[in-house]
Order: C-alpha cells, then sequence, then structure tokens
C-alpha cells in the first residue's frame, strides 16, 4: 500500500469573495492532482480586511462559517490589524529569522508546500510570502479571479508629481537601499522582498485590461458556480420565502454599491448622493423594488443612510443588513431568491453597479449590469487625483461585461 503525500497548503484571505475564488482554484487543483494520491493539510490565513473596527468580528465569523462549509481546515486564524502593525514596527530592529517565526506561530505551520494569495503586494500580502517563500507561490487573483497589478488605476490616485529632482531621489534611494542591505544582511532588519508568484490560477485573467505577468492556468467559470452552489445552504429558507414574497411579481432594482468614502475616494454625504443620480439616470418603472446589496467593507450606519435617501424612488428599498447577507457574495442569495432553477432570472432585474462585484453575474447567469456613475457623476463626485482612474474602470468594466456575456 502506498503512502499518501500531504500536501501543506497556506490559503491566505482577505474577504468573502476572495475565500470563494481560492476555494474555486484550491477544488480545480485537486481535480487536476486527482492521479496523485494526495492529501491536503489546509490552513486558513484571515488578515487585513480592511472593514469599519466594528463589523469586523462579524465579517471574520462569517469567513470561517463559509470555510468549514465547504472544506476541511487543520487550522483557522485571524491575524489582526494589532498583530499586523506590531510585527511592521518590528522589522526595523529585528531580524527575519525572527519575523518569520512569529508569523510561522501565528499561522500555526513553520512550512508550507503551497501559498495561495490575491496579490503579492500591500505589506500582509508581502509579510506572507516572505514568510513561506519556499513554498510554490500561487496567485488566485481578486474579486472572482481577476488579475489586479499594483499599477492598477483603479485602487491607486494619481499620483503627485515631486518636487525634487529624479537624480536627487535616485541618491536618496540608493544609498537608502544599501543601508537596508547591510542591515538586513547582519541580520538586524529584516527586508520584504518583492517575491514574484509561480503561476496563476485565473478565472478571468485579461478581462481588466492588465495581462498576469506570471504563468497562467484558467480556471472554468464552472468551478466557480460549484463553489457558490455549495455555499447556498448558508441562506436561511425563513429569509428566502419573505424576500421572495416582497419582490413578487414586481421591477426589480438591485444596486451593488462599494467602499467609496470608507477608502477616502470621496465624502460619504457625496457617495450617497452620487448613488441616487446614478439610479436616476435611468427611468425607474412603477411599483419598482429596490434592493441594496452593501460592500462588505461598507460602513452600516453608511448604508442606512442610503437606504433612507433612496426610499422616495422605490415602492420599497430592501437592505441585505443581516451580518449572514451583509458579508455573504451577493451571487449566493442571487441564486436562491432571484433565479429559477435553472438559473434564468424569475423576474425582470435591471443590477446597477460601481465594481467588479458584477461580472459574476455576467459570466455565470448571462445577467448584464448598468456600470456607474458615468463620466459627469464621476468627475463632481471623486477626489481629482481619483477621477481619471476611476473613469478608466469604468470604462474596463463596461468592456469586461460585454467580452464575459458574449464568450
Amino acid at each position: 500500500m502506498t503512502s499518501r503525500q500531504i500536501i501543506k497548503r497556506v490559503i491566505t484571505c482577505q474577504g468573502t469573495i476572495q475565500l470563494v475564488t481560492a476555494l474555486s482554484v484550491l477544488s480545480y487543483q485537486e481535480k487536476e492532482q486527482q492521479h496523485l494520491s494526495c492529501e491536503y493539510e489546509n490552513y486558513l490565513v484571515i488578515y487585513d480586511l480592511y472593514a469599519p473596527l466594528e463589523q469586523t468580528d462579524a465579517f471574520v465569523a462569517l469567513i470561517q462559517k463559509m470555510a468549514t462549509f465547504v472544506c476541511t481546515w487543520k487550522a483557522i486564524v485571524h491575524i489582526t490589524p494589532q498583530q499586523i502593525q506590531e510585527i511592521k514596527e518590528k522589522l526595523d530592529c529585528t531580524g527575519c529569522i525572527e519575523i518569520f517565526r512569529l508569523v510561522h506561530s501565528l499561522v500555526g505551520v513553520e512550512s508550507a508546500d503551497e501559498i495561495y494569495l490575491c496579490r503579492n503586494w500591500q505589506f500582509g500580502n508581502q509579510l506572507l510570502i516572505n514568510a513561506y517563500q519556499t513554498a510554490r507561490k500561487i496567485c488566485y487573483g481578486d474579486s472572482i479571479g481577476i488579475y489586479f497589478s499594483q499599477n492598477a488605476t483603479a485602487i491607486f490616485g494619481a499620483a503627485q508629481p515631486s518636487k525634487t529632482p529624479k537624480i536627487l531621489r535616485d541618491i536618496k534611494w540608493s544609498v537608502i537601499s544599501i543601508i537596508n542591505n547591510i542591515q538586513h544582511n547582519l541580520r538586524i532588519k529584516t527586508i520584504l522582498k518583492y517575491v514574484n508568484f509561480d503561476v496563476g490560477y485565473f478565472v478571468l485573467p485579461n478581462v481588466m485590461g492588465e495581462s498576469p505577468p506570471m504563468k497562467t492556468i484558467v480556471v472554468g467559470k464552472e468551478a466557480l458556480l460549484e463553489t457558490f452552489q455549495k455555499l447556498r445552504g448558508l441562506v436561511e429558507t425563513e429569509y428566502i420565502a419573505f424576500l421572495q414574497a416582497k419582490i413578487a411579481d414586481a421591477p426589480i432594482s438591485i444596486l451593488l454599491t462599494s467602499n467609496f468614502s470608507e477608502a477616502d475616494r470621496m465624502p460619504v454625504d457625496i457617495e450617497i448622493s452620487a448613488y441616487r443620480q446614478f439610479l436616476t439616470s435611468k427611468e425607474i418603472e412603477p411599483n419598482s423594488i429596490l434592493v441594496i446589496k452593501p460592500h462588505p467593507r461598507d460602513n452600516e450606519a453608511k448604508i442606512g443612510q442610503l437606504q433612507y435617501e433612496l426610499a422616495d424612488l422605490y415602492k420599497e428599498v430592501i437592505t441585505l443588513s443581516k451580518p449572514s447577507l451583509f458579508f455573504l457574495p451577493f451571487e449566493v442569495l442571487f441564486m436562491e431568491a432571484f433565479l429559477k432553477p435553472d438559473l434564468t432570472p424569475i423576474n425582470p432585474i435591471q443590477v446597477f453597479a460601481v465594481s467588479s462585484a458584477c461580472l459574476s453575474l455576467s459570466l455565470l447567469f448571462n445577467v448584464p449590469s448598468i456600470i456607474g456613475f458615468g463620466e459627469q457623476v464621476t468627475s463632481n463626485a471623486f477626489y481629482e487625483n481619483y477621477v481619471h482612474g476611476r473613469l478608466q474602470h469604468e470604462r474596463d468594466l463596461e468592456a469586461a461585461i460585454r467580452a464575459v456575456i458574449s464568450h
């Protein structure tokens, strides 16, 4: 009898939709490796959720619930923002051996065969990919398996031009680099290196106009749909009955929000006004019902105010504000409440979206979205250094929906 090979896998997670994508990639890989008689030892690391502090515990709890619903784990840990900050503060006075030992103790495993991340930039990701640098490094992308680089204009604002001459900036950074390398080699300081991925598993690798720099394997949408199907059991049947009774035969509008004010892209009152302008840019049918699906990083108070400000436009405004719905990927509820068994819509539906959260609806269910906010609202609402990147992102989203639906 041959012994089964044990593969230790560290799966990093920064949100619920990222977890769905990671689980889909794991499932896809396991099918690829069926002939190898592998046994998997999985470690889930939750961190950098960027949610309002008072909502973090509920966010973490739902990620843990989703993870155990679909997969078995040796350990599930949450590295808190405070723990991340404490490690960050130690880098300048602590060698890498001690830093990485601390990371290993938090994760629960000293070495791994594979590490899965949505990206290899931002501090938390760099910390983990450096701590498990000998592992096979696998990128599963953001959202439903989309590649975003650290140069993505949708994420970062335009840089302000420096007043310091380039030659002086180059000299300064050369000197700093030399000093840092000396301290790192003497093991009195830790420098987190930029570590490349070995391979990327993406559902939609090039859909946002960027090509992944690593070897790429395309994961079929079936893997994604299978994971969403497994999670349908998390939705309370009583709530589905309640929601379906509410919407009945009414025309439905769905608003997928994002965390623009929380991420300092615009003030909160301007964000609420922008959603209203976006929705009223299209004709609202009589007796329409609006369903608001918050972004997991939205502030609950903002969503409550948004519901109030939109109430006069619709017969009813329903907000998915319970923690089990607030943080749950919308696709799971969408299948349960808005689609027939053959995954076609029960009612006429208009989806209003402002992020890549809408792409799965087009990819899996052939349901298009209206992308906002449009040039005028965007130019007036976003802080100036984000306007250009945001407008490009909206164009990319519109092109992505066309590409996905025509595929």
